[in-house]
């Protein structure tokens, strides 16, 4: 009986004697994103991880996302996928929540096949500045009917705060989930076309962490003596003048 002549490989061209890919090629199709993530595990499991983990811990006390609580876990600013040099630079590492970190990994890993092509093509803007820098009125003046605004005192508002921004600080954490879950929404197929998030965000880092890969970023930095002027002017609440001399403050020294 004639034998089937041996065939070749669909990648590599190796001759083989049967159709489709070798064995060397084949592992290359079929891998899923689940497996290449398990690939980047090695980073915690190496021995500098755990002292490393430690330091940052130790001298971060508050959330990088700006919600306010005590942090659990040790984030990678710009992810590592598996790169040594960004798994172990100190300067990649921030303190989150566990809460707002798989928020912040939702997002990261809310794209489709290979390297950055988003689910859906959303035109996303974040706008960012010290209190009282005129984000919302920013906003309000671009956004059209059906757009999504994600605004942080409008949240508060939406979960029962009584002030527009005067928040109870038991609101806090559920304000802080509500904006972060939104946010990671972004990641999965929707179909909003333009999204706008409103933050303070004053160093770049955090505009990294906040805006999804492609997103416009608009910084509003308004004299920090006209912000001021607007607080006193609009009866902000107590704090609000030292948040914006705070803002002030580290966006300098980021700039520099």
């Amino acid at each position: 009986m004639p034998r089937r002549p041996a065939s070749r490989c669909t990648a590599c061209g190796t001759r083989r004697d049967t159709s489709g890919r070798c064995p060397t090629c084949q592992p290359a199709r079929t891998r899923t994103s689940g497996q290449k993530r398990a690939e980047w595990r090695w980073v915690y499991d190496d021995k500098r991880w755990p002292p490393l983990r430690d330091q940052v811990l130790s001298e971060e006390a508050i959330c990088a996302c700006g919600c306010g609580r005590p942090p659990t876990v040790v984030d990678h600013i710009r992810p590592h996928r598996g790169d040594e040099t960004l798994a172990f630079d100190r300067a990649n590492l921030q303190v989150m929540t566990k809460t707002c970190h798989d928020a912040k990994t939702a997002v990261e890993t809310g794209f489709a096949g290979h390297g950055m092509k988003r689910l859906t093509q959303t035109t996303v803007t974040l706008v960012c500045g010290p209190p009282c820098s005129g984000k919302t009125s920013y906003v309000r003046e671009r956004a059209e009917p059906g757009d999504l605004v994600v605004d942080w005192d409008a949240l508060a508002l939406a979960l029962g705060s009584p002030h527009p921004w005067d928040h109870p600080a038991p609101l806090t954490p559920f304000i802080a989930e509500a904006r972060d879950a939104v946010t990671a929404r972004l990641g999965r197929s929707h179909q909003v076309e333009r999204a706008w998030i409103i933050a303070t965000a004053p160093r770049d880092a955090d505009r990294q962490r906040l805006a999804p890969a492609g997103a416009t970023v608009v910084v509003l930095a308004t004299d920090e003596d006209e912000c001021v002027r607007r607080a006193r002017h609009d009866d902000r609440p107590a704090g609000t003048i030292d948040a914006i001399e705070s803002w002030w403050r580290i966006h300098r020294a980021d700039q520099q």
